[in-house]
């Protein structure tokens, strides 16, 4: 990224006033009908553009949008939005859906900046609504390399970045080995029927199975993690960043996931997890080996894990998503 002074657009419509100058508003729209980790990712950037200097978040919700208690903006009521004519964006920030959404409502025909949030290798392939507008200029975020490779060969406009994704659980509270109840916790929600299938080959006498095949509470799943020694997820075999794997390696599980799109960002198989390929077998046989390390072994797989979640702190994708914002302009006109 080039660096130099930060300067506003010349333009008219330049944000608002407050006390120690010109405050330029982010808008962002969401469709909420249940918690998800995309959801979850959107409300991160949310919360790093208020709190980058000179910035302030809006959002637009879809008239239908759930506001029960797994809603992260219900704590953001006050930067909530009922009609898009009730301001005039700085920017735009966008991700997934939103396009179609926001096309549909006018504010694509602004004259504003678009920061697009890329979460998937599917919004590449031709069949996805995301796909469509890979040709509108923007600046795109992908959330690991593998994402901003696939987004990058489709020849879009405008610039692309890699910051991989941070994760929100505290660091320090991880249980150690001898406190966790569960021996095997198998995140099974993408892939219920493979779930239990593994579940049945992996039961052996005085082993303690969990598995979750329903979406739950976010803290009941956390607390899942603290609880199991290893933990088992089966993701989509195309991802973009799988969080629910990185967050374990923060919680001190024992992470086996097998190899998806983007999951080489994060993971080295024997070092701070264990990613096989995604064959039954091959999964069984990591989550076996997993399950009968020593101590010993474990600890230093928890050792590296814990490493590798500390490099996708919080503060560490801010600081990437900060960079763009103070340097906006010049990457917008392709400076």
């Amino acid at each position: 990224m080039r660096r130099g002074v930060y300067r506003l657009h010349s333009r008219a419509r330049v944000g608002y006033f407050q006390p120690g100058g010109i405050v330029r508003t982010v808008l962002f729209h969401r469709k909420y009908r249940r918690f998800h980790g995309g959801h979850l990712k959107v409300w991160n950037y949310f919360n790093h553009v208020i709190a980058a200097p000179g910035f302030d978040a809006r959002v637009l919700f879809d008239e239908n949008s759930s506001w029960d208690e797994s809603n992260p903006w219900t704590a953001a009521r006050d930067r909530i939005i009922a009609r898009a004519d009730e301001i005039e964006p700085d920017i735009l920030f966008i991700a997934g859906r939103d396009w179609q959404r926001l096309e549909d409502q006018g504010l694509l025909e602004r004259d504003v900046p678009v920061l697009n949030l890329i979460q998937h290798v599917r919004h590449t392939d031709d069949w996805s609504v995301q796909s469509r507008y890979l040709d509108r200029k923007a600046i795109r975020i992908c959330v690991s390399q593998d994402v901003a490779d696939a987004v990058a060969a489709t020849g879009t406009s405008g610039p692309i970045f890699a910051i991989p994704n941070g994760i929100d659980v505290p660091f320090g509270e991880s249980p150690e080995l001898a406190e966790r109840p569960v021996d095997l916790l198998i995140a099974g929600l993408k892939q219920p029927a493979m779930a239990l299938r593994a579940a049945e080959a992996l039961a052996a006498p005085g082993r303690t199975i969990e598995v979750f095949t329903d979406l739950v509470r976010r803290d009941e799943f956390l607390n899942g993690m603290r609880r199991a020694r290893v933990t088992l997820y089966l993701p989509n075999e195309r991802e973009g960043l799988y969080l629910p794997a990185l967050e374990g390696l923060a919680l001190g599980t024992i992470v086996v996931c097998p190899e998806y799109v983007g999951s080489r960002a994060f993971l080295q198989s024997g070092h701070d997890g264990f990613l096989p390929s995604y064959k039954f077998d091959e999964v069984i046989a990591a989550t076996e080996n997993a399950l009968t390390l020593s101590d010993t072994e474990m600890e230093r797989v928890r050792s590296n894990a814990r490493e590798t979640a500390q490099r996708h702190s919080m503060e560490t994708e801010r600081r990437a998503f900060t960079e763009i914002l103070e340097n906006l302009d010049q990457l917008w006109n392709g400076g």
